[in-house]
């Protein structure tokens, strides 16, 4: 192997173990039959819908990622929509196992060592529609048990290559702008993940852990 080779052999490498430990979250919308996802940043207008998403990360500990996501009706009209936010491994493997865990009502990502929760709520309402798929279904459509309805295929778990998807129900009666949070919590054990998502259910605005 030449040198050039060689060192891009090894920050390759090194950009692949920092991936490994990393969970990305990706918010996305359904309108009415539609599914728009937000692969390349934060902030982004759907001209043809006049709808914005706007989402803000918060660090408020190192163990948790913390998401404030506005999404804005422009139209003078009531709508429904749906948020949708998808959580995926930066690096994929076919040790990860995904699955949701009915009696926390959370998300769990479990990758070589490491244990992530994923969650969230709207308006003091809990996660209520969730589901994990295989990575391929994303962007064929088979998410969807109904798109035109935007009710999802339900899979409680998966191993390898997969996502975590779940909704929250949007409603306007007119121009306005609806707030909902989400957030990752990494660590080593289950109770120490479920000790701080209470912590972050109890406490919207203000957060102090």
């Amino acid at each position: 192997m030449n040198t050039l080779n060689w060192i891009r052999s090894d920050v390759y490498e090194e950009m692949e173990q920092a991936a490994k430990g990393k969970l990305r979250m990706i918010p996305g919308l359904w309108i009415d039959g539609k599914t728009y996802w937000m692969e390349n940043g934060f902030k982004e207008l759907f001209p043809e819908e006049n709808i914005s998403v706007h989402v803000k990360r918060d660090n408020i500990h190192s163990k948790i990622s913390y998401f404030k996501s506005y999404i804005t009706n422009h139209e003078d009209k009531p709508r429904n929509v749906k948020l949708l936010i998808q959580h995926k491994h930066e690096y994929s493997s076919r040790e990860h196992f995904s699955f949701i865990s009915p009696a926390e009502n959370v998300i769990f990502h479990m990758a070589d060592s490491k244990v992530f929760l994923v969650n969230g709520q709207l308006s003091g309402k809990k996660m209520a529609e969730c589901s994990i798929q295989p990575y391929w279904n994303l962007y064929s459509d088979q998410i969807w048990k109904c798109r035109n309805k935007g009710i999802l295929e339900y899979h409680p778990m998966a191993k390898g290559n997969a996502i975590s998807i779940f909704v929250f129900n949007v409603g306007f009666e007119g121009k306005g702008t609806v707030e909902a949070d989400s957030w990752i919590v990494s660590g080593d054990s289950k109770s120490e993940l479920l000790r701080y998502n209470q912590l972050l259910l109890k406490k919207r605005t203000s957060i102090s852990i």
